[in-house]
């Protein structure tokens, strides 16, 4: 489409397609497809829990990760990728990343009052996992606490 009879001031009319496109329409990965927003934030956490979990603990045999942490780091992933309106019959994507997230932000707080308890790691590999998966949590969490419902 040409602008060509225009004032100076006149907009252009939208295309039909653009028209047609509902306001609240969101793409099926805009929430996770940059990690600067709340649901990326929560996606990035899962990402590194579960890159804890295969390298330190699949791998290694080092450090290791609950099998409802790699779950749900596994959810957080996996759920923003999936077709929205799939997922909106079981939940809205950002209230199951909400919640996701806050359930990893909680189990974090455990890890950490766990290995309080046990006294620290000795293995300097175990230490590394450790803080990792610790920072991996907090990200979760942070990203949780950015989510808008």
């Amino acid at each position: 489409m040409t602008d060509e009879g225009m004032g100076p001031f006149e907009e252009p009319t939208p295309e039909p397609r653009e028209m047609m496109k509902p306001e609240g329409e969101r793409p099926a990965m805009a929430g996770a497809a940059d990690f600067t927003s709340g649901e990326g934030l929560v996606a990035l956490g899962g990402i590194v829990l579960l890159a804890v979990w295969l390298l330190f603990d699949v791998i290694l045999d080092d450090y290791g990760l609950g099998i409802l942490t790699v779950l749900l780091a596994t959810v957080v992933v996996i759920v923003p990728r999936l077709n929205p309106e799939s997922v909106a019959r079981v939940q809205q994507v950002p209230v199951i990343m909400k919640v996701v997230g806050y359930a990893l932000g909680l189990i974090g707080v455990f890890d950490v009052i766990g290995a309080i308890e046990e006294g620290f790691y000795e293995d300097a590999l175990t230490v590394i996992a450790a803080l990792i998966s610790y920072a991996a949590f907090a990200v979760a969490f942070i990203g949780a606490r950015q989510i808008k419902i």
